[in-house]
């Protein structure tokens, strides 16, 4: 098996971040307007969405132009944005027919207005036509929204109603559902730290924070992620605390959002993203049991920052509340998660 889940090397007693990261000595910051507020937000993309589709470059990605049209406080504004194709296995034409984007704004004409502050977010797309993918982001949306209520520490979301206009052929725009993602650098500022851009080892987390991802991504079954290398987590430290805080995103691949694509990789004992499979950090069940308390505490919060979603198919809700429900029940109690830790525990003890 990969070596991404082995604990190496001991608690760092220096870390030291990458130059060009403005060090704010642990002041905190408050989120930009766009994310203070978790109401749905009707805006227009408008671009040659063909042209800009047909450039799939993961490694220089080309900027196209566009407009975006939003609410401002005295009716619709409508400014010069570029766009861009991202992202690596959904860029793929095969897994997406409509790709994730990349949105540029213009900094001088957005002081004051809901997208002010933001040189540039991702936006997560609908993939594809079929109506299951856009149920697929809704729940990966509500997803962020979960973590969001168990700490600060994540990446806060703004779901967004979406017409895509095309510049070139009208008969082609569509509405569907998205939503931009917070900024990494204001994720970390937020919390009163900067992006760590370099690689970071288990002893090296926060134990709180890690033994919180690893519970969380237990529970909506997602195993596409590593904190050795830094995959799908961003890290963060606060200048003077000897320890990272790692962020999870991108929970696609999950059991809960269930993408008709997601396969795990096949090092693993699973054969299906269905299937549960602890990657946390091996613990006693007196170090675990703080956590498995705190997500059971917000067991209500969590189902309802999906019961709430506009738009869910109420057979495709029942389905997340199932396998929520089947998560919960194995961190009901600490004895009985223990077994769930047996295998990454024995790599590590490789």
């Amino acid at each position: 098996m990969n070596g991404r889940w082995l604990v190496l090397g001991p608690v760092a007693s220096c870390i030291v971040v990458t130059a060009g990261i403005a060090q704010n000595g642990g002041g905190k910051a408050e989120a930009r307007r766009l994310f203070r507020d978790d109401a749905p937000l009707a805006i227009t993309l408008g671009a040659d969405f063909r042209e800009i589709f047909a450039s799939r470059d993961t490694v220089n990605p080309q900027k196209h132009a566009a407009t975006l049209t939003f609410p401002g406080d005295s009716g619709p504004v409508t400014v010069p944005v570029q766009l861009t194709t991202r992202g690596h296995f959904r860029l793929r034409t095969s897994t997406c027919g409509f790709p994730p984007l990349k949105v540029y704004f213009p900094k001088d004409q957005l002081k004051g207005t809901l997208f002010g502050g933001n040189g540039s977010l991702k936006l997560v797309t609908h993939c594809d036509k079929n109506s299951r993918y856009e149920q697929n982001l809704l729940v990966e949306y509500g997803i962020y929204r979960a973590f969001n209520r168990l700490t600060d520490w994540s990446h806060r979301a703004r779901l967004t109603h979406v017409t895509y206009a095309d510049v070139r052929d009208s008969t082609r725009n569509l509405t569907r559902w998205g939503f931009f993602l917070e900024d990494d650098k204001d994720m970390a500022a937020r919390n009163g730290g900067q992006v760590f851009e370099s690689f970071g080892t288990y002893s090296e987390m926060d134990s709180a924070q890690m033994d919180l991802v690893g519970v969380f991504e237990y529970l909506i079954g997602n195993t596409d992620w590593s904190v050795i290398m830094r995959h799908n987590i961003r890290l963060v430290q606060i200048t003077g605390r000897p320890v990272l805080y790692p962020v999870p995103y991108d929970f696609d691949f999950s059991g809960l959002v269930d993408a008709s694509y997601a396969r795990p990789d096949p090092r693993m004992p699973i054969k299906s993203v269905r299937q549960r499979l602890y990657r946390g950090m091996c613990r006693t069940p007196d170090q675990i049991s703080p956590t498995l308390a705190r997500v059971m505490a917000a067991r209500d919060s969590i189902n309802q920052a999906f019961a709430t979603l506009p738009d869910v198919d109420p057979k495709r809700l029942k389905d997340v509340q199932k396998y929520l429900d089947e998560g919960f029940k194995a961190l009901s109690t600490a004895k009985d998660f223990m077994a769930e830790q047996q295998y990454v525990c024995s790599k590590t003890r490789e």
